[in-house]
């Protein structure tokens, strides 16, 4: 209407009421093709008449760049596709009206992952507000766990097994396995119950990848030294050589004897460098002497495999002025990269008839050269956008 009301006031139109009804005629004809020609021009974008819905403001390397939907024949273009692995990726790309690929010059393109597997999106948690990482599309396996099997041969003196491990809740049974995140050393203690009580006690450190010399250990060995006692306890070490021993009983040697048959005896050995190991044995009638019960372990290095489907992440293109595309999953972002929904909410059905969403966002990444990955060069900015999806 604005343009018809325009055309309408020209001088042309002014000029055609004073002409004959024969003159009248050719002239509305050539009216009516001025504004067939009009009306034949590329579709215009939406919302020319007020401010801009979707915009977004960025710098690219050291340019600055301001794209409107709606103004310099750019259009938001909105839809979804099925990626390998049944993950939906749904985006949202500022482009020029004939170039629905969103490939063409000064395209920038939004791609967001949904967060799981299928046709299903739900969109507040997948549009949600906060924070996303950026899609990798070739991502190595970084995540790998150790796993630690525990046990004890020591089991013909005693009748239940007891581990604690870095002080936490206990776990019963001849061996266990635990599985930690790298090889830092733990704590590890088992007891050893016998005829209902605890009979035995050992507490040392272990390092899973490491040779076990930079700990010590040591186990307390029982001897008849006659056939009505003393008993002799010796302190067995092994690992990091021990330069010390502190019985309970205020002995200092590595060897002790005992006259009681109803008593705990526990020993503390320490290494050059301070670190410490303890065993303690309970003596009682009517049992023959032993030792107190130890424990091996095995190490199985267990390497996750790569994430390819990494759902909930996000992609951005930009295709510059001379038709290079640059894309943030062909390398690997910096520490500081972040992606940040700051507000979300339904917005209107898209030219195809597909639900929308509208979110205002702010990003900053580095993007690679899809010729020369190596190449990275940062985008920093803020957008508001929109995404289709099922």
């Amino acid at each position: 209407m604005f343009f018809l009301t325009q055309l309408f006031e020209h001088p042309l139109f002014s000029h055609i009421n004073q002409k004959s009804s024969m003159q009248k005629k050719y002239s509305w004809l050539f009216l009516f093709v001025l504004l067939w020609s009009a009306c034949s021009k590329e579709p215009t974008p939406p919302d020319i008449p007020g401010d801009p819905v979707f915009t977004a403001q960025f710098q690219f390397d050291a340019g600055e760049q301001t794209l409107s939907a709606g103004l310099d024949s750019l259009y938001l273009f909105t839809t979804y596709r099925n990626a390998p692995g049944a993950v939906l990726v749904l985006s949202g790309a500022f482009a020029p009206v004939d170039c629905p690929e969103s490939d063409c010059p000064g395209s920038l393109t939004f791609e967001l992952r949904n967060d799981r597997i299928g046709t299903t999106v739900s969109p507040d948690t997948v549009f949600g507000v906060g924070s996303r990482v950026y899609y990798d599309a070739a991502p190595q396996a970084t995540d790998s766990i150790v796993r630690i099997t525990f046990a004890t041969p020591d089991t013909l003196e005693y009748q239940l097994f007891q581990w604690e491990i870095d002080n936490g809740s206990p776990f019963s049974g001849k061996s266990i396995t635990k599985e930690f995140p790298d090889n830092t050393p733990h704590t590890v203690t088992l007891r050893g119950f016998r005829n209902g009580a605890l009979k035995s006690v050992v507490t040392r450190t272990i390092i899973p990848n490491s040779p076990q010399t930079v700990y010590p250990a040591v186990g307390i060995t029982v001897f008849d030294s006659s056939a009505t006692g003393p008993y002799l306890l010796i302190a067995n070490t092994f690992g990091s050589p021990a330069i010390s021993f502190d019985w309970n009983t205020g002995d200092t040697t590595q060897q002790i004897e005992a006259g009681q048959l109803n008593a705990s005896y526990g020993v503390t050995t320490r290494n050059l460098a301070g670190n410490t190991a303890f065993a303690q044995v309970t003596l009682s009638p009517g049992t023959s002497p032993g030792k107190t019960a130890d424990f091996n372990f095995s190490v199985q290095n267990i390497t996750s495999q790569p994430d390819t489907l990494q759902p909930g992440s996000v992609t951005i293109r930009w295709v510059d002025e001379n038709g290079a595309v640059w894309v943030s999953q062909l390398g690997r972002q910096t520490p500081d990269a972040y992606f940040q929904i700051l507000s979300s909410e339904p917005y209107e059905l898209n030219e195809n008839g597909q639900k929308t969403r509208k979110m205002n966002v702010s990003f900053s990444c580095m993007l690679f050269n899809s010729d020369n990955p190596l190449v990275g060069r940062p985008i920093t900015g803020t957008a508001v956008i929109a995404v289709a999806y099922p």
